[in-house]
């Protein structure tokens, strides 16, 4: 404990290297808020990208740096994002000086320590479940603190992916990329659903299975998915929720459209502000999870009427009744095949644009990826795959979009675009139906100003 208090402790001097993620950026922002004096760097910053983060940042005195080594100087801590490499100046230059070196996943390891908190796991659906919850928990008067991988909608503090409550209660997303999430021991635990993604799935049972051991108050699982019905769980303390299966947390008289859930728990009726199948699954985690904390299911009920949803998750950033312009993280296969599913659910016609998010990715999942775009790609839709993003690193071209076009069979057009110019030559800015544009990758910050900007040609 006392080796906690002196990590956190008041005034302490905390360089983030990679602060432009969204995950880095909620530490930042809640280190910031604690009383640490808070500096970073990101090499989108350095290319003058993601300039609203920057200046949000800085708004909450947090001191931006080249990533040139210039920012780590009078640093105690340097925390560093997975995305960074290991030969960059700052971690570099750290490294020089003697400053501890400590990971994104490490860092809110230590964070949550000493704290009531939910944790939130699984392949997809982590941000919007963690989301949903914290806003629950904050509409009811709990006054916790979260850390989310993505931003709630409307005008908060900061960025909107943190809060710094004044209770005992810490809502977070627990992620199984780092490789920490066997180690976390939550007071409740949540796994939204298990497939494929970072790891294959061998490796995501182990990882899941630790977890879901470690939490120490009550465990959240989806009955619906097999994978999370298979896994070898030793905790007595398992609640459940479903749509088909029987669980404890069970819906019943689902109704599903283009802009909303109505659905009923025990008798009292929900309804849920956001499209999709998926997103139904994601409410029924975090009502779970929210129930085991003593809130009743009525006031949960009214505490999600207002949900405002978080960015690029379906966002929709333009909307005529001709037209619908969507920006969306979507980058698995899972996340696409929802996305698309619930874009269905809005028009007539889908003209879908994906840019897959790193070589590596894609030549692990390519099968996977052309199998969810010919099963979801309808007769009268359009597929425009953009070049692969490369954001630099050690990782070598190789597969690319030209080659998933060429494995996906789907029902509609597949296009292989050169670039965005191209891209932009093809969208029809005079629909003569109702269509669906919709936006999907991660990791490029680009892509949010990609949706606006056919949402702007339109007007």
């Amino acid at each position: 404990m006392k080796e906690e208090q002196n990590f956190f402790s008041e005034g302490k001097q905390i360089h983030f290297v990679g602060i432009g993620g969204v995950g880095m950026s909620a530490l930042a922002q809640l280190a910031c808020w604690k009383g640490e004096l808070v500096s970073g760097s990101d090499r989108f910053f350095d290319r003058g990208e993601l300039s609203d983060l920057k200046k949000c940042l800085e708004g909450e005195g947090i001191e931006i740096f080249p990533q040139d080594g210039s920012g780590v100087s009078g640093s105690e801590v340097a925390v560093f994002s997975a995305a960074v490499e290991s030969d960059i100046p700052d971690l570099i230059e750290a490294q020089r000086r003697g400053i501890p070196l400590v990971s994104r996943g490490e860092y809110l390891h230590r964070l949550t320590g000493g704290k009531r908190t939910l944790a939130v796991a699984g392949t997809n659906g982590k941000s919007t479940t963690t989301a949903i919850l914290s806003w629950i928990l904050e509409k009811c008067g709990y006054d916790p603190s979260f850390i989310i991988g993505a931003s709630i909608r409307g005008a908060r503090k900061g960025w909107g992916n943190a809060r710094l409550g004044g209770s005992e209660w810490f809502c977070f997303e627990a992620d199984e990329s780092d490789g920490l999430l066997p180690r976390y021991q939550p007071s409740f635990g949540i796994i939204t659903n298990i497939s494929p993604d970072h790891f294959g799935i061998e490796e995501l049972r182990e990882v899941f299975s630790g977890f879901a051991a470690n939490c120490r108050e009550g465990l959240v699982i989806n009955r619906d998915c097999p994978e999370c019905r298979a896994l070898p769980i030793k905790n007595p303390r398992i609640v459940t929720f479903s749509i088909e299966e029987s669980s404890t947390f069970q819906a019943g008289s689902v109704e599903i459209s283009g802009e909303k859930s109505v659905f009923e728990l025990s008798g009292e009726q929900f309804v849920l502000p956001l499209p999709g199948r998926h997103n139904l699954y994601n409410a029924l985690a975090a009502i779970t999870a929210a129930s085991l904390t003593g809130l009743s299911l009525g006031r949960i009920a009214e505490a999600l009427l207002d949900f405002p949803g978080i960015k690029r998750r379906l966002e929709i950033v333009h909307s005529t009744p001709d037209l619908i312009v969507i920006d969306d993280y979507s980058h698995n296969p899972a996340k696409i095949t929802a996305a698309l599913a619930s874009a269905h659910l809005m028009g007539d016609r889908v003209t879908a644009i994906y840019q897959p998010h790193g070589f590596g990715p894609l030549r692990r999942f390519h099968r996977e990826l052309a199998e969810a775009f010919s099963e979801s790609i309808l007769p009268g839709d359009r597929l425009f795959l953009l070049p692969v993003f490369y954001a630099g690193g050690t990782v070598q071209p190789g597969y690319g979009s030209d080659e998933l076009a060429e494995e996906i069979h789907a029902g509609g057009t597949v296009i292989s675009v050169a670039d965005r110019e191209e891209l932009l030559s093809y969208i029809d800015l005079k629909p003569g139906r109702r269509e669906i544009v919709l936006v999907m990758g991660a990791r490029d910050p680009s892509l949010t100003e990609l949706a606006r900007d056919i949402a702007y040609r339109t007007i």
